[in-house]
């Protein structure tokens, strides 16, 4: 099978979405107080995050419009399956240490924040990047999933960048806009794609 930089394009845009269903869910969950089943749940996002990363890759090299963007999706999408495979792999045998490992599982926790944090505002970039093509090159619809992609992803990157430096206590805002403007991210990608199509 020929992965084109469209095929791929749209595969990174399923995967996106994915993200962003997965941590609606978890958070609903979270939120009403029910179980979380959590390594399924990361699990789905670091079998995503790793589409995201090698499928992002398929129209960089192909020299596709927007290469800038292309490889910030990339490295968002190795950076959280990092971040993920923190949770999966450390968090655990940390935890159940006791109280004599509780500042290595802060560390760790905090650690893993930082990489969410990070690929959230590369996500952010991403969104501003396409969200600008699809301004350009957009129908009507196009133009205000690309609009809207520019002004979440610039309140991603502002949000994000603060959460970077403070840590949890930004958690929610850096949370909320990332996820908003990795869907708005994915929307534009599928826009600019049926546009190139054309």
């Amino acid at each position: 099978m020929e992965f084109t930089p469209h095929r791929s394009a749209q595969i990174v845009a399923v995967a996106l979405i994915s993200m962003v269903v997965t941590q609606i869910v978890y958070f609903a969950l979270y939120s009403q107080g029910l179980d979380i089943d959590r390594p399924i749940i990361w699990t789905v996002e670091a079998v995503a995050f790793l589409a995201i990363a090698v499928f992002a890759l398929v129209p960089l090299a192909r020299g596709r419009d927007l290469t800038a963007a292309w490889a910030v999706i990339a490295v968002g999408g190795v950076l959280n399956a990092i971040q993920v495979g923190m949770g999966l792999a450390m968090f655990g045998p940390v935890s159940e240490a006791g109280e004599a490992m509780a500042p290595a599982f802060q560390s760790i926790l905090a650690g893993a924040f930082f990489l969410y944090f990070a690929g959230k505002f590369l996500f952010g970039f991403a969104a501003i990047v396409i969200g600008l093509g699809a301004v350009r090159c957009g129908n009507g619809l196009g133009k205000a999933i690309g609009g809207l992609a520019v002004l979440a992803g610039g309140a991603a990157m502002l949000a994000n960048t603060g959460a970077m430096a403070r840590g949890m206590e930004l958690m929610l805002p850096a949370g909320a806009t990332g996820t908003l403007a990795t869907l708005l991210l994915a929307l534009a990608i599928i826009v600019t794609g049926r546009r190139e199509e054309e």
